[in-house]
C-alpha cells in the first residue's frame, strides 16, 4: 500500500533570562533556582505529554483509514475496534489450548494481494485456487500448492476489483467483487494442450448489508458471504440471493471486518481484517467458539511490516484435515493443522 504522508514537528525553544541569585543568602539562592527550574521543566513535561499524545492519536488514526482512504473506499464508518479482540478466547479454560501446527512453508507470489484462497481438485490433480484484488492488480489464479508457480491466471478488468472466491456444486468458480456488486462466475475448462484456463461465463448482481463483497465459501447448498460488517449471509448457492443471515457475535457483542471464509466441519472458519486469528463460527447461530492465534505466523512473514499486508486466505483440505493460510502480498503459504 503507498505510504502515508508525514510530517515532522518541530519545536521552537526560548530561554527566559535567569533572575539574580542572592549570594549573600544560600538558602534563598536555593529557593530561587527551583522556582528558576520549575517553569522550564514544567513546560518540558508538558510538550512530552503532548508529543505522546500526537503519537498515540496518529497511530490509533492510521489504522482505520487504511481501506478507504488507499482503496478509494468512502465509508467512514470503516473503524478498527480493538476491544474486540478475539485472542482473549484462549484465556478461557472452557476452551482448552488451541494451537496452529505448522506442517509445512510453501512460496507464495509475493505479489498477489489476496483476498480469497480454497483446495479444487480435477481428476487426481489438486492444487490451489487464488483471488487476488486491487484495480489493476486483481486476479483469479490457479497455483501449485508446493511450488507456489501460477499455472493459470485470468486477470479482471480495470474497474474490478477482485474479493474472495468459491466453488459451487457444479464446479464453477464464483468470485465475488468489493464495491462493484458483482459475482464473476468461471469454468477451469481443459485447453488441448492439457493444461487449463478459466474462461468467464456470466457475471451476477449480488446486494450485502454494505454494498460489498469481501469473503465467500460454499458448503453445497449455499454460499456463505462476508461484507465488512458483522453479518454473514447465506445465498441460495444458485440464485445468489439472501436466505438467512446471522450476525457474528463474541461474549454477546457483534464483531465486525469478517473477511475471508471457509467452512470445514460443519463450522465456518474466519479471517477478521487486521486481527492475527483465525476465528471458528456456529454458522446456526453466529457464536465464536474458538479462536486461533496465528501471530508467529504473521511474525514469519516480513511483509506484514508493509501496513496494508494482512493474514488473509484460508483453504481447508479435506483430506488430509489440514488449512492453508496465507495474507496480503505474503511470501509463504503454510499448511498447518489447528488443534483444540
Amino acid at each position: 500500500m503507498p505510504s502515508k504522508d508525514s510530517s515532522a514537528v518541530k519545536r521552537r525553544t526560548t530561554t527566559s533570562p535567569a533572575r539574580p541569585r542572592d549570594s549573600s543568602s544560600p538558602a534563598t539562592g536555593a529557593t530561587d533556582l527551583v522556582r528558576n527550574e520549575m517553569p522550564s521543566q514544567l513546560v518540558r513535561f508538558v510538550m512530552a505529554t503532548v508529543a505522546l499524545a500526537l503519537v498515540a492519536t496518529a497511530i490509533a488514526l492510521s489504522v482505520p483509514s487504511v481501506r478507504s482512504s488507499i482503496w478509494g473506499g468512502s465509508r467512514a464508518d470503516l473503524l478498527l475496534t480493538t476491544k474486540k479482540d478475539v485472542l482473549d478466547l484462549q484465556s478461557k479454560p472452557s476452551t482448552g489450548a488451541p494451537h496452529v501446527e505448522v506442517l509445512a512453508v510453501y512460496p507464495h507470489d509475493p505479489k498477489a494481494f489476496t483476498q480469497g484462497l480454497l483446495v479444487a481438485t480435477q481428476g487426481t490433480e489438486k492444487f490451489l485456487i487464488e483471488s487476488t484484488g486491487l484495480n489493476g492488480e486483481s486476479s483469479l489464479r490457479k497455483v501449485d500448492i508446493e511450488t507456489g508457480e501460477v499455472i493459470t491466471k485470468f486477470n479482471l478488468e480495470q474497474e474490478l476489483f477482485g474479493e474472495g472466491v468459491a466453488l459451487n456444486k457444479r464446479g464453477e468458480l464464483v468470485m465475488l467483487t468489493w464495491q462493484n456488486k458483482k459475482a464473476l462466475v468461471f469454468d477451469l475448462s481443459p485447453e488441448k494442450n492439457g493444461s487449463h484456463a478459466f474462461v468467464l461465463k456470466r457475471e451476477t448482481p449480488f446486494t450485502t448489508t454494505t454494498g460489498e463483497g469481501w469473503g465467500i465459501d460454499s458448503n453445497g447448498t449455499h454460499f456463505a458471504v462476508s461484507d465488512g460488517s458483522s453479518t454473514i449471509a447465506f445465498w441460495n448457492a444458485e440464485t445468489l440471493k439472501e436466505e438467512r443471515r446471522v450476525t457474528v457475535t463474541h461474549r454477546g457483542e457483534p464483531v465486525e471486518y469478517l473477511n475471508e471464509l471457509e467452512f470445514a466441519n460443519g463450522f465456518i472458519y474466519a479471517n477478521i481484517w487486521f486481527q492475527h486469528a483465525v476465528v471458528k463460527i456456529d454458522p446456526a447461530d453466529g457464536k465464536i467458539v474458538q479462536a486461533f492465534n496465528c501471530r508467529e505466523l504473521v511474525s514469519q512473514a516480513e511483509e506484514i511490516l508493509n501496513h496494508n499486508n494482512v493474514l488473509n486466505g484460508i483453504a481447508y483440505d479435506g483430506d488430509e484435515d489440514v488449512f492453508y493460510l496465507t495474507g496480503k502480498r505474503w511470501r509463504s503459504v503454510f499448511k498447518v493443522r489447528l488443534s483444540e
